[in-house]
């Protein structure tokens, strides 16, 4: 590759973050470990450290193991849906602490504004991530640095999850008061990227792909299960998934076995888990899986991604290219 073509030093995204692509990994809980995160950070893009779920000394052990691997930057995401306010305390403590460059937040409007200020007076860069243009509304009203539009397209849990990711960015895109906009949803390679890019987006965040990659910490049989769906087979529920509240949105694999009843749960399956999770639940899978076919690195991936970046730094949508600082002074 000519890497000569892909000078980002113009992109308001890569500028903020310090990262040489505008390629976010999604911070999936268990699934973004050190290994995946340092791999896609290594290879120009944003690693994003999976924090749902992970109690604070977890935490900061990931971050710490995530520096030993890279020297660049990388984020954490964090989700309030596990031990309440005092756990999500205790993990934006460690944050505050360690500094990562990134904070991500998802699920969070009811912490958000208090967080995001106190996150940047520490210097760190805020990404919250919206489903609608309602949450996007109040993610700007907070103070996020970065919007991502999460379309329905997306694997995993949604954040309302109703609207496709086309509409969906340039929805947000028209209301961002200059703000860049990252997409999120079915992403898997650089045509995806350029469609994206081409709307207005500065830059994707892809989690899907990143599963089937040799770092991810997902179960073999997960990333099989990847790698052999087709385009048809996810599916979007409001039912039960793992640990999470009743009802909230998410997309999957379905498990199609009448006789087992955790087909019924969605899920992520570790690579510490025991072999019949991955083949019992339901997996999380977005709907861009049937264009992935094979378990790579993950800076392969990443280089697939970069392929559909623009050749030039000439604008693509005003807002997209330009600091963010700026914007809000012109």
């Amino acid at each position: 590759m000519n890497e000569a073509r892909f000078d980002f030093a113009g992109n308001a995204i890569t500028r903020l973050c310090g990262v040489k692509y505008p390629i976010f990994l999604g911070g999936m809980a268990a699934i973004s470990g050190p290994p995946l995160v340092a791999a896609v950070a290594n290879a120009g893009g944003m690693g994003v450290i999976g924090g749902l779920r992970l109690p604070p000394l977890a935490l900061r052990r990931w971050i710490q193991e995530t520096r030993a691997l890279t020297d660049q930057p990388f984020g954490v995401n964090l989700v309030p849906q596990f031990g309440g306010p005092d756990v999500f305390e205790a993990q934006f403590q460690v944050i505050l602490k360690e500094k990562p460059k990134l904070l991500s937040l998802f699920y969070a409007e009811k912490y958000a504004a208090d967080m995001i200020a106190r996150a940047k007076d520490a210097g760190l860069v805020v990404m919250v991530q919206a489903g609608s243009v309602e949450l996007a509304h109040i993610a700007i009203a907070q103070g996020a640095d970065i919007i991502v539009a999460q379309g329905s397209e997306s694997g995993g849990h949604l954040n309302r999850g109703t609207i496709g990711i086309m509409p969906l960015v340039t929805s947000i895109l028209a209301i961002c008061e200059g703000r860049p906009v990252l997409a999120a949803g079915g992403i898997v390679n650089g045509e995806d990227v350029r469609a994206l890019m081409s709307l207005g987006a500065g830059g994707v965040v892809v989690g899907t792909a990143f599963i089937a990659t040799e770092e991810s910490n997902a179960h073999p049989l997960y990333k099989q299960k990847i790698v052999e769906a087709t385009t048809d087979d996810t599916e979007y529920r409001t039912g039960y998934s793992f640990g999470w509240t009743w009802g909230t949105p998410h997309r999957v694999i379905p498990n199609r076995d009448k006789w087992n009843l955790l087909r019924f749960i969605g899920g992520g399956a570790r690579a510490i888990d025991k072999p019949r999770m991955a083949k019992k639940l339901s997996l999380y899978a977005g709907q861009g899986v049937g264009k992935i076919h094979s378990v790579v690195p993950a800076a392969e991936r990443v280089a697939e991604l970069v392929l559909g970046l623009p050749v030039t730094t000439n604008p693509v949508h005003p807002w997209s290219l330009v600091e963010p600082e700026l914007r809000m002074h012109s």
